[in-house]
This record gives structure tokens, sequence and C-alpha cells, in this order.
């Protein structure tokens, strides 16, 4: 019975905008996993028709390694990508994280041309732009990014790190 009585009132402060809870900030580190990134890429991909696998590696320092290997090319591709240090929140239409493409430029290019990359994933020269706004399905999951006021990204070997600020503004 409890239990009820309390997502009743999680659900009246989600209601009210947050505003039972206005002045609210809050400062988290979450570690994610290498592992739960690429379940997260997998589904993700999942039904499209360009992509067969895409396999992230994480390093220090912001790096990253994308295997990713489509239909379109006879040979799989190697990227390595150099992560932005935080999700540019103030982004058109969306939070977008932003890395920089350190070789295969050229092949990157290719893929954008001939469209083989998701929706969600685009290519302006050398930068490749994940739109974030693509896994926030809900209103819910929308209102609750909106609290987000700025994440910083670094990496260790095997896992990135995500460090957010969120408040909660008196109306």
């Amino acid at each position: 019975m409890g239990e009820y009585l309390m997502e009743a009132i999680f659900q009246k402060i989600i209601d009210n905008n947050f505003s039972d809870v206005a002045g609210l900030t809050a400062a988290a580190s979450i570690p994610v996993p290498e592992s739960l990134i690429n379940e997260i890429l997998a589904v993700a991909l999942q039904g499209h028709k360009m992509i067969d696998t895409c396999q992230v590696s994480i390093y220090a320092q912001n790096q990253v390694f994308v295997h990713l290997k489509t239909s379109l090319l006879p040979w799989s591709l190697n990227l390595k990508l150099k992560l932005d240090e935080s999700v540019d929140l103030a982004s058109f239409s969306s939070p977008k994280i932003r890395a920089w493409l350190e070789n295969n430029r050229m092949l990157g290019s290719l893929a954008a041309f001939f469209n083989a990359l998701p929706k969600w994933i685009k290519l302006y020269g050398d930068q490749v732009v994940m739109d974030l706004g693509f896994f926030l399905q809900t209103p819910e999951q929308k209102q609750l990014f909106d609290l987000i006021k700025s994440v910083e990204i670094r990496t260790e070997a095997d896992k990135a790190i995500f460090d957010v600020k969120i408040r909660i503004d008196p109306k």
C-alpha cells in the first residue's frame, strides 16, 4: 500500500513540473561501462538496414574507437573519435554529444553521403554529432532531461563518466 502512495506523490511532483521541490540542486557522477553503451547502441540500431554491427571501445582522455560494419562497404570501418568534454544542451531542438573524427574522414563522409548512418547520427566534415533527443521517447523523459543544467564527459579505460548537474529553478 505504501509503495502506491509514494508513486502517487512522485507523480504529483512530476505533474506539478517539480514546483514542489523548487530550489533543488544536485550533482552526480555517473560511470557508464563500455558494455552498457554497446548494449544501448545495439538496441538503437535494431532494424537499421545499412549498419550490420557497431562496437565501441572507450579509452582515457575522451578517446573512443568505433568498429562499424555496414552493408554499404565490403570492409569494416575503424573510426577513432575524440569526444567533446561536455554535452551541448543549448543545441537547436535537442541535446547533442559531439566528437571529432581523427581518422578515416573520407570514409565517414561517404557513409553520410549514402545515408548509411541512423537519423540520430550526423556528420559535418570531421564532426560526428549524436542527437540525444532520439533516446528521449516520452514527454516524461524529456521533462526530466530538461532539469539537467550541464553534463561534463570524461573517459577512463572501458567507461564513460558523466558529471551531471541538476537544478530546479523557482518559478
